[in-house]
């Protein structure tokens, strides 16, 4: 991550086009990647989320934050360069949601039990094994890391659905008026 990113964090939306980009590795966890794991936990908590990724803040870079009760003890809850290295054949079908989407829902099969390895803040690879929400958390925070976004993974009607009450909801809520130009 260079300097060039804004310091001004905030919750990227449905349509934006950094949502829709593949993230940049991560090559050293510095004061640039501190400013955004500390923005990400701010907005996190602020939209009562349970995982963000980096895209959600406006900044292509692979890490992502999961909140430590969906995670087994001693995993690390900021996951840098994150990647599935397993998941189970097993699915289970569950309500799904997103901030980017203020929280907008539908069903989605997702594997029951991943393992991802990672680095953590410290540059030391790990490897964290999750199921159920946790790793629906980890499957839904890596997609975003590769422009992918909960949605795509549904039928075109479906998706069409939540995209329309998103959109419906956002203009309700305001929110377009707050977007800055450009961004």
């Amino acid at each position: 991550m260079n300097d060039a990113h804004p310091r001004n964090f905030r919750l990227h939306y449905l349509d934006e086009p950094v949502l829709r980009q593949k993230s940049e590795p991560v090559r050293a966890f510095g004061d640039a990647e501190r400013a955004l794991v500390e923005a990400m936990a701010e907005l996190m908590v602020l939209h009562r989320g349970v995982g963000l990724a980096a895209p959600q803040a406006g900044v292509p870079a692979r890490i992502i934050l999961v909140h430590p009760s969906l995670l087994p003890a001693g995993a690390d809850t900021i996951l840098v360069n994150p990647e599935i290295i397993s998941a189970a054949d097993e699915t289970l079908v569950e309500e799904e949601g997103c901030l980017s989407l203020l929280s907008i829902a539908s069903a989605l099969a997702r594997p029951a039990k991943v393992v991802v390895r990672y680095r953590n803040p410290a540059g030391e690879t790990r490897e964290a094994e999750a199921e159920g929400l946790g790793a629906r958390a980890l499957l839904h925070e890596i997609d975003h890391l590769n422009g992918v976004l909960y949605i795509d993974h549904l039928s075109r009607l479906k998706r069409k659905l939540v995209s329309d009450r998103f959109r419906k909801l956002y203009r309700e809520l305001g929110l377009d008026q707050e977007r800055p130009a450009g961004g």
